[in-house]
């Protein structure tokens, strides 16, 4: 049996779920039955990923890329799909490459869908400031996604 306690900050009965999972370890622990814990961050969810294709989507309207057509290097616009891969690469500093099988070679950028939810608003802030550098005047709604998902610390 699979149990789940998601403990969140804001919720004033956070200290009641811990005591809750403390529990459940203590009872199983006590039926010497065989159990793993873990602690995470929270995964990201769709809504932030809706949010990440707005913001690539952006991009790829804007910034002209050099990369490859059919084998020949060019400079202009890139599908979204091919922003999110080197974005992702980029974030996470990431410089492994493959051979592709019909010739060529493909990036193996980070997988957004492992992103914690903190690390995705991370990821968009990112995404934001290459854009703003680049001149990407962002859609309303990658605007208030950035907001919403990679909202300002207090200093």
């Amino acid at each position: 049996m699979k149990r789940v306690f998601t403990v969140k900050r804001d919720n004033p009965s956070r200290a009641q779920v811990c005591e809750r999972a403390i529990a459940e370890m203590r009872e199983r622990y006590r039926l010497a039955v065989d159990f793993e814990v873990e602690v995470r961050e929270p995964k990201r969810t769709l809504d932030a990923n809706a949010a990440m294709w707005a913001t690539l989507t952006d991009i790829a309207a804007v910034v002209d890329w050099p990369h490859t057509v059919a084998g020949e290097w060019r400079i202009g616009k890139m599908l979204t799909p091919a922003w999110k891969a080197v974005l992702t690469a980029g974030f996470e500093q990431e410089t492994a490459m493959a051979q592709a099988v019909g010739g060529g070679t493909v990036m193996l950028g980070a997988r957004t869908s492992k992103f914690s939810k903190r690390k995705m608003g991370e990821f968009l802030e990112y995404a934001h400031a290459f854009g703003a550098e680049k001149g990407v005047k962002f859609s309303a709604k990658a605007c208030e996604d950035l907001e919403f998902y990679a909202p300002r610390q207090p200093a």
